[in-house]
């Protein structure tokens, strides 16, 4: 039955009502959303908030400068130690053109610092420097008097095979160990087979200072001397107890490293580490030691020039083979009497007992 017609018998209220519930119930579902409006217009500023109260103010900052006060201060003796530095043979020596892998490690500031962080050198250094403040002081990393500290305080070992195992450990010395050791690594054998000897600078090379110091290094053949060591290899500080002792201008102590100096167109000495052990004295040649050695490198040295192994108008070693006892002695001769530069007062009595038995077993 048609549902208009069963309405027009319905009291118009209650049709109304019925109608109502008739489209409510037949509602569909809602239909999807219509696109977002337009953005409504931007509204009117906000009033300022009020200020807050300043601040106390803070702390005056330590000045700009004070770091550096520390130690370019005229009341420290910095400006001393830059020149005497300036005339010592670290800087006047000229070698840091020595730039190949193997020597550059000691003659050029870079290589030395590679060395020190990497136990080698990759290359030669691009535009190499001289030895220098940096070098062996840490500078500018605090900005306090630790920039003084130096860059090897442990003990350092002898990079020469034929030392092998050995190390150096005397305090602030240390750091010239580092470089102040024998390169070389063979050695004639003892009364064995003939050794041929391939280059003019056989021998310790230009730094056997720390091997004489410690009584290693030499060709120790047997003979007649012991080898032993003077009370210097006991000294706890090394190198510099002596060779930095208070400076004399910039002649000789201090950063110039120097023994001695020309003073009035004479050389003196630089005693003053000596005269702690040996009061009063005046020279190196204490009980004659240096005055002993030198005859006996004076004798070596006719035997070495007889045979033309030694070049007397330089001291450089002449390549070629030779019986195993006279490249040996050949070996002593030039650390001790030419590459050492002490005349044997870094340790006396093993000098003497390395030129003593060479000499005796020259022609065995």
């Amino acid at each position: 039955m048609n549902p208009f017609k069963m309405l027009r018998a319905v009291p118009s209220m209650l049709m109304v009502i019925i109608l109502a519930f008739y489209f409510t119930a037949c509602e569909g579902p809602e239909g999807p959303q219509g696109p977002a409006g337009a953005d409504g217009a931007t509204g009117a500023i906000g009033a300022t908030g009020a200020k807050g109260d300043k601040g106390d103010p803070g702390d005056p900052g330590a000045a700009g400068t004070a770091g550096c006060i520390t130690c370019h201060n005229m009341s420290t003796d910095l400006v001393a130690r830059v020149d005497q530095w300036a005339n010592s043979q670290h800087n006047l020596g000229g070698n840091f053109e020595r730039n190949t892998v193997g020597c550059n490690e000691c003659h050029t500031h870079e290589g030395f610092r590679e060395f020190q962080a990497n136990g080698s050198v990759a290359a030669a250094i691009s535009n190499p420097t001289a030895i220098g403040c940096r070098t062996c002081h840490n500078i500018h990393t605090t900005y306090e008097t630790s920039d003084f500290s130096l860059a090897v305080t442990g003990p350092v070992d002898f990079r020469a095979s034929f030392l092998a195992g050995k190390t150096y450990n005397k305090g602030n010395s240390n750091l010239c160990v580092s470089c102040h050791q024998p390169r070389s690594s063979t050695l004639p054998e003892i009364n064995g087979p003939d050794y041929t000897v391939t280059s003019s600078r056989f021998g310790p090379h230009h730094g056997p200072q720390g091997a004489l110091l410690s009584g290693i290094g030499g060709w120790e053949i047997p003979g007649a001397a012991t080898y032993s060591n003077s009370p210097h290899t006991n000294i706890s500080d090394g190198c510099i107890t002596c060779h930095m002792q208070e400076a004399f201008g910039r002649q000789s102590g201090g950063h110039t490293m120097k023994m001695a100096y020309e003073y009035h167109g004479a050389i003196t000495m630089n005693v003053v580490g000596c005269q702690t052990c040996h009061p009063g004295t005046k020279t190196f040649d204490i009980d004659g030691a240096v005055t002993e050695i030198e005859a006996l490198g004076a004798q070596l040295e006719a035997l070495l020039v007889a045979d033309g192994m030694l070049n007397p108008a330089d001291g450089l070693a002449v390549p070629g083979t030779y019986a195993a006892n006279k490249a040996g002695a050949l070996w002593n001769y030039r650390m001790i009497m030419l590459e050492d530069r002490s005349n044997g007062v870094h340790n006396p009595k093993y000098a003497k007992a390395l030129l003593t038995n060479s000499i005796e077993n020259y022609n065995k």
